[in-house]
């Protein structure tokens, strides 16, 4: 299947396909968190989304959360890069994907009524407080009358969402679903996930996120909202769709692990990745790059790359470049679906694979890391896009240059 549209909206920026190259290859966008106090937390730092006002009417500013707004934005920003209108397609899917949900409301809504009690339980600010808050509003703004799903494994769920929306399309339950994923910045989680010790510095150490590097001492959170547009050929060719890649290979499962951990050595099974590759009919060594998890938690590092190295060996610079998107816009849901936006556009279609940029001390040899020193320069054909959670949640996403994939098919 086709992806045919990208909106993103996080720290590095605002915009469509054409704009995810430029986005990339910025700095990163984490640096001290304005929009809250952090005094007395161990970690100050994140990836803020700047102003979306100008994205939105005044009445979306006043009656949307703002969790709702990135969502909202990050859709129309994705079927205006398809080229397709609100109500246009008909059957449109969406399954996004959220961490966090629209927690702030759900700190609002308790709030009154601990004031208050019943009187002070707010109608308008109830039906934010559910998971799928963030999906049924962007529904309703695009006109999707399709499938709607949400899906909300911490760590995954970008990637799951664009997972599922791929089982939708194969299952012919659609014929274009907008998949992606959102997150905020919110106090009280930004809190807690300090206090439980998940967010950089966890123990010794300055902070700041260096995914697979030695002085990796956990993640450092971002926000924003990034949607992809997954079509059938059939659907895509109809209205002369432009195709920024071919998705050939899903899978997803679990990992045996705790409710919290990752596995150990032993059970470090990458099966996920292989059932992407043999659906896509690949070979590990035609995958020229991954986009890695990386979320700069020491064990999750350890345990992904554990992973990788099963599948692809540890070839050195013969292998497939790595990299990972945390250290530039911080661990969110989106971030997932910003990797596989990067992969289509900036990789496969830019050829441009975004560094990791301050890799210093790599805690496994024998990888082609890709940094801002340079980690070879061949064109890209094939993408994975990897995705590994507490609890082992793990998914596999290949994506092809757009019509490489077909050409084989029918050469053969």
């Amino acid at each position: 299947m086709f992806v045919t549209g990208v909106g993103t909206v996080s720290a590095l920026g605002v915009g469509v396909g054409a704009d995810v190259v430029e986005a990339l290859a910025r700095t990163p966008a984490i640096g001290p968190i304005r929009a809250f106090p952090t005094a007395g937390l161990r970690s100050h730092l994140g990836a803020e989304v700047g102003d979306l006002t100008p994205y939105l009417t005044p009445e979306e500013v006043r009656r949307l959360s703002r969790v709702c707004q990135l969502a909202v934005v990050a859709c129309r920003l994705a079927m205006a890069d398809a080229g397709v209108e609100a109500g246009a397609l008909p059957g449109l899917g969406l399954v996004l994907g959220s961490q966090w949900g629209d927690f702030r409301s759900s700190e609002e809504f308790a709030r009154g009524y601990l004031a208050r009690g019943p009187l002070g339980l707010s109608p308008m600010i109830f039906p934010n407080t559910v998971m799928n808050a963030m999906a049924a509003l962007a529904a309703i703004n695009l006109g999707a009358r399709g499938p709607m799903l949400t899906v909300n494994q911490a760590g995954i769920a970008g990637e799951l969402a664009v997972a599922r929306a791929a089982g939708l399309v194969a299952a012919g339950r659609a014929p274009a679903v907008l998949a992606g994923g959102v997150d905020e910045l919110c106090p009280i989680v930004f809190r807690e996930l300090t206090r439980l010790g998940t967010t950089s510095p966890r123990g010794a150490g300055p902070e700041g996120c260096w995914p697979f590097d030695r002085r990796a001492n956990g993640t450092v959170l971002g926000e924003g909202a990034t949607t992809v547009l997954l079509e059938t050929e059939d659907s895509a060719r109809a209205r002369g769709a432009r195709v920024y890649a071919d998705l050939t290979g899903v899978a997803w499962g679990n990992l045996p692990a705790p409710a919290h951990g990752f596995p150990t050595r032993r059970r470090r099974a990458p099966a996920v990745i292989r059932r992407a590759l043999a659906g896509a009919g690949r070979e590990p060594a035609e995958v020229d790059a991954v986009y890695l998890t990386g979320s700069g938690d020491p064990t999750q590092d350890v345990c992904e790359l554990d992973l990788i190295g099963v599948v692809f060996g540890t070839p050195g610079a013969s292998g497939p470049r790595l990299t990972a998107l945390t250290p530039l816009a911080g661990d969110h849901a989106g971030l997932g679906v910003l990797a596989v936006a990067g992969a289509a556009v900036a990789t496969l279609g830019g050829g441009r694979l975004p560094p990791l940029p301050d890799l210093r001390t790599p805690v496994r040899g024998g990888f082609a890391f890709a940094t801002n020193g340079g980690a070879g320069s061949r064109s890209a054909q094939t993408v994975l896009v990897h995705g590994l959670a507490r609890g082992g949640g793990h998914v596999a996403l290949l994506l092809e240059r757009a019509g490489a994939a077909r050409r084989e098919r029918a050469a053969a």
